[in-house]
Parts: structure tokens; sequence; C-alpha cells
């Protein structure tokens, strides 16, 4: 049992296989970015390696400070910090669509997702709004299940309404950006909380049902009528990602226009072998390498053997977090793991396949290893949450 224990019981323990995990990530992820200079013609890997270890310390040193805070306060605090990330979505929205002009707002890649703060670095609110959602969401199916009536349609509707409350304005104003990878992941680790909190099976057939129809419907429009996919939707920027949708699903046809990042990236890994190409060669370039696709820069240097370890590495940190929160009987800290599995693992397969070509291009990173202090220090808060939650596993084991 790990229900909460007499405060003078109470000692803290260290998961020092969960931490060894992120810091051996950051260890990967560092010499992949030192890996990944030639490919984008740039001589500035050493700054970005010196940003990204002072991520993590400024995110590990973030951490350890919220653990001394409490998790009550952090779930507490997901409140506020909520209702201040929405403002700085809306600021992004109206940029975007020149209602303001913001020169710390600037257009990236086809989207207005990131603050840039001269002389330190770029702020991706959207990374920090998907981990509030999750803190929200735990305090509301915690509170749910202690009031229902129970196992009731609309006990689980009125459920459903409630996630949606906070999470469908947040949703929108990233697709308005626009960005449809942070949106992907919100909804699926939203959907897992919603499925894993006890609701009656029809749910999963119902919102199945609807993904399922959304997917296949998308890819039967690009063979049978790309026009109209191409009307839905609409705009500049969201062509942009269809352009992308395109590459993914003809790369080949595509090689010299949507499809030559997956293309080069697939040919770069298709030709490394058992142990990789010799060191920071350049097979073929393809952008975005120390972020998007990392996983190509390790596969590529490393070989098969490269990228299996870094498979096995990744899919740790996700077998780790499953045994602490099967481990737990605390129940908020239960569905809040239950939340960042879900976006970690949809995380993990989604960039790692669409390296490989076998899903679609989204954008997403991989959590810990590919460059960015936004998602490091987004993710170090429920990680915050397990450290405290696995300390509270071994305070009951010992008392």
């Amino acid at each position: 049992m790990t229900n909460r224990i007499n405060e003078s019981k109470r000692t803290f323990h260290l998961d020092y296989l969960l931490v060894g995990i992120i810091i051996l990530s950051a260890v990967v992820g560092i010499m992949g970015i030192y890996l990944s200079s030639p490919l984008n013609n740039l001589d500035n890997s050493h700054s970005d390696i010196v940003r990204q270890i002072m991520w993590f310390i400024i995110s590990g040193s973030f951490a350890f400070i919220l653990l001394k805070l409490g998790t009550d306060r952090i779930f507490t605090m997901a409140y506020p910090a909520y209702y201040i990330l929405m403002v700085l979505l809306f600021i992004q929205v109206l940029a975007r669509f020149r209602v303001i002009n913001i020169s710390l707002i600037p257009q990236i890649n086809g989207a207005y997702a990131w603050y840039v703060i001269p002389g330190i670095g770029s702020f991706q609110p959207s990374e920090f709004m998907k981990i509030m959602l999750i803190f929200i969401s735990a305090n509301i199916i915690t509170k749910h299940n202690v009031e229902k009536e129970g196992m009731l349609f609309r006990e689980d509707f009125a459920l459903f309404l409630k996630i949606a409350r906070y999470a469908l304005p947040a949703v929108l104003l990233i697709i308005l950006q626009p960005d449809s990878g942070i949106p992907i992941i919100i909804l699926i680790s939203l959907a897992i909380m919603f499925f894993m909190s006890g609701v009656r099976r029809e749910w999963f057939v119902i919102i199945g049902s609807i993904a399922a129809v959304l997917f296949f419907g998308i890819i039967f429009l690009y063979y049978d009528n790309p026009t109209l996919l191409n009307k839905l939707f609409g705009g500049t920027a969201q062509s942009y990602r269809l352009n992308r949708f395109y590459g993914w699903l003809d790369f080949e046809k595509y090689a010299n226009d949507h499809g030559h990042h997956l293309y080069n990236a697939i040919s770069s890994i298709g030709t490394a072998g058992w142990s990789g190409h010799e060191l920071k060669t350049v097979i073929l370039q393809y952008p975005e390498s120390q972020t998007d696709f990392i996983f190509a820069v390790i596969a590529q240097n490393f070989g098969f053997i490269g990228a299996s370890a870094l498979v096995i590495l990744a899919f740790s940190l996700d077998l780790r977090l499953t045994w602490i929160a099967l481990q737990t009987d605390l129940v908020r800290e239960k569905a809040l793991l239950t939340g960042v599995l879900g976006m970690l693992i949809f995380q993990h397969f989604q960039n790692i396949g669409m390296v490989i070509g076998v899903l679609p291009i989204t954008g997403l990173t991989l959590p810990f290893i590919s460059y960015g202090g936004s998602s490091i220090l987004s993710y170090m808060i429920p990680i915050s949450v397990a450290l405290y939650t696995y300390s509270e596993i071994k305070n009951a084991h010992l008392h």
C-alpha cells in the first residue's frame, strides 16, 4: 500500500534508475546534437550543446524545487499556470493573423508557436500547456470518481465535459498557431486518462471509431479527391502541413519536394549497416536534425546497433514510469502518470516511426534526447511527481 504516511516517518528515497535513465538520455542527446551540425550546414553545435546542458541543469534543479514544494502545491498551481499559458497562446494567435505585431513571436516553420527572447532562447507555451492539462485532468478525474453516483453513461459524459472545458480552448489556440503535433499528443493522452478513469466500455468504441474514420478518411481523400482535402485544410500554413502528409504517403514520388526530408533520412539510415557511417559523415542532408530527426542522426552514425540501443533507452523511461504507476495507490498521482505515459509512449512511437517512414511527419521531438529547452523543462514537472510517488512507495514498504 502507498497511502500517504505519517510525516515523522517519511524519508525521501531517490529513484536512481529513473534519474539515471534521464541523465543517459541527456548524454545521448548531446552527442546527437554534436553529430548533427554538418547536416544543418551549421558551426554552432558547441553553443547548442552548452544551451542543452544548461537546460538540463535548470530543469533538474526545477524538479527538485518542486519536490520541496510538494505535489499538492504542484497540482494546485496547474490552474493559474493554465490561464497564464492561455493568454500567451492567444497572443501568438493574434500575431499569426496580424492583429498585433510582436517581434518576439517570429514565424518558424510556418507556425507562430515560440517566443524568442534575445540572449536567452526560445520558449514554447504549448509544451507547458500539454503538461498543465494532464495535471488539471488528474485533479478532475480524482474528484469526479469520489463524487459520481455509479457507472452511468451520464456520469461519464459529465467527466468528458469537465475535461473538455479546459482542453478544447487550449487545443483550438494551438491548432490556430498552426500546430498539429502537440494537439494530437494532448488529445491522445487525455483520451487515455479518460479511458483509464473507470468509464463504461462504450466510450472506447465511440472515440476509437471517430479517430479511425478521421484517419482513414484523410488517406481516402488523398488518393480519391486531393482537391477537396486541400480545401479542408486550406491556407498556406495548413497547406504546408498537408504537403508534409503527402511527403509521408509517397516520399519517393516527392523526393525532391515535400518528401525530401524523409527520403534523405531513410536513405542515410538504410546505408548505415550494423555499426554506422564514419562519425559526422554527411550522406544526404535533412533539416531539423538536432530536433525532429535526431533518431536518424544516431542511426546514421551508429547503425542498427546504435538505433536499437536508443529505442531501448527511450522505452526504458516508459517502463520505469509504468512500474511506478502500477505500484502506487495514490489515485491522483496514478492518473497523472497515466497521462504522462500516454504522451511519452505516443511521442516515442511517433518520432521514431516518422523518421523511418511508418508514421506521418508531425514535428514531434524525442523527449529528453532532442534539442530544446521547453520540452525538457515541461516534462520535468511530472517527473518530479514521479520521483515523489516512488519515494512514497518505498516509505510505505519500509513502514
